[in-house]
């Protein structure tokens, strides 16, 4: 994305706030074992406002009686530990690269942070991530208050800035909507061609590597989260991520995985059957998470909530399992008591973005489950679960776990399905499933 787009985000963040500074850090290493860390990821508010990539960073912009300044602490240039852990930007080309209006080096942090806070009533900071920051920040606002003649603004007004963030990311524009289409265009190749490897004997480890493989291949960052490669009763584990199980005769496939690309998610899920031909009694099933499904995400449009997405997708299958014998009495009784739940123990979607759980809220100041705008993405995920072990379930019937997950963009006309050519009727599902994984590989 252009850096304008990311200055114009930081000027509409703190327009309306004046004599106020905001406060967003990077994120930094994590440490996996002993010297080695976690591949490193980006903090997503950071990287919203900035599209900067790299640890050690903080972010603060001030409003002063509507004189905004953007400043931008970053890692000095270091000639000898860029040869050692990679090269980084600096503060001499940060601040023409990233349309910054000042930028210095992160060890000068203690030194001038005091003076960035002055002159501000409104402090707005995460107050429980970055511990260490926020001390840096309490202990620089207390030498402030030791100037007690000093004619100007100290922050005395604290405020958890992230909902505010939040808020502002959950309407995507055009380019986030463009990345978005993109990590699912990545990810439509990885579930057909995860479809068409898979086969009895098969290893869940081996499609995961595929998955991963392909997501890189393609131009993507990654895995959006760890993949769910479950194949049979695995499938009942809602977050199975062993991938470890020989795949058997017989058996379905969950695979939940999405591909991120600038960090923006894709999350779809993909159930079919081992050996390429749903049973009947699969069928069955799968028939009823999918009616689910297409129902709940025809109900998608401005003004409409999750919760009642989720209503619509949970009657849909109540219905289902009363055909089954599964559930007794009608569909509203059993909506109303939860019977359902222990079939379908989830929610039918939630919020996607730079977070494949974007990180934005689900009320309203009043309290009020948020309604969909034009540039929102939600999932649409229903399932049923059968676990194997219970034996109040019909036999035929034990073992079997399907989810069925798509991406939609609230548009004003009503939506648009992101995820919709990837293959989930039953004669797609069956034809994908008989394809040659090694087409996918070129």
């Amino acid at each position: 994305m252009k850096q304008s787009i990311y200055k114009n985000r930081r000027l509409k963040l703190v327009k309306k706030y004046k004599n106020s500074v905001f406060l967003i850090p990077s994120s930094n290493h994590k440490k996996k074992s002993h010297d080695t860390d976690y591949p490193f990821r980006q903090d997503s508010n950071f990287y919203y406002l900035t599209g900067f990539d790299e640890p050690h960073c903080l972010l603060v912009i001030s409003n002063i009686e509507g004189k905004i300044k953007s400043t931008l602490f970053v890692r000095p240039k270091d000639e000898f530990l860029e040869m050692w852990s990679g090269r980084r930007l600096g503060p001499v080309a940060a601040k023409t690269d990233l349309k910054m209006d000042d930028v210095h080096s992160i060890e000068k942090l203690q030194k001038l942070l005091p003076s960035l806070l002055d002159g501000h009533q409104n402090l707005y900071i995460d107050f429980f991530d970055h511990k260490n920051l926020f001390e840096e920040v309490r202990k620089s606002v207390h030498s402030l208050t030791l100037r007690k003649k000093n004619k100007s603004y100290i922050p005395n007004d604290w405020h958890h800035l992230p909902p505010i963030i939040g808020e502002m990311r959950l309407v995507k524009d055009q380019d986030e909507i463009k990345a978005m289409k993109k990590a699912n265009k990545i990810t439509k190749k990885a579930h057909e061609a995860a479809m068409a490897l898979t086969r009895p004997g098969t290893n869940e480890r081996e499609v995961d590597a595929l998955l991963n493989y392909i997501f890189n291949k393609e131009g993507g960052n990654g895995q959006a989260y760890e993949n769910i490669v479950a194949s049979g009763d695995n499938a009942n584990i809602l977050h199975y991520v062993e991938n470890n199980t020989l795949v058997k005769d017989g058996d379905l496939m969950l695979i939940d995985a999405g591909c991120q690309y600038n960090y923006y998610a894709s999350d779809v899920t993909r159930t079919f059957p081992v050996n390429g031909v749903f049973s009947d009694n699969q069928k069955i099933i799968y028939e009823i998470v999918l009616s689910s499904q297409k129902k709940a995400i025809k109900a998608v449009k401005p003004g409409q909530t999750l919760a009642k997405i989720h209503e619509v997708a949970s009657k849909e299958l109540i219905k289902g399992l009363i055909t089954l014998k599964l559930l007794k009495g009608t569909v509203a009784e059993n909506f109303k008591s939860g019977k359902y739940k222990k079939f379908y123990p989830h929610g039918t979607g939630h919020w996607l973005g730079l977070d494949v759980h974007d990180n934005v809220p689900y009320l309203s100041e009043k309290l009020e489950d948020i309604k969909f705008k034009p540039g929102m993405v939600i999932t649409v995920e229903p399932g049923l679960y059968f676990p194997a072990h219970d034996k109040k379930i019909p036999k035929k019937y034990r073992g079997i776990g399907i989810r069925i997950e798509d991406d939609i963009l609230v548009t004003s006309k009503g939506y648009e399905n992101l995820s919709e050519n990837i293959p989930k009727e039953i004669k797609e599902v069956e034809r994908a499933c008989q394809q040659n994984h090694l087409s996918f590989l070129s």
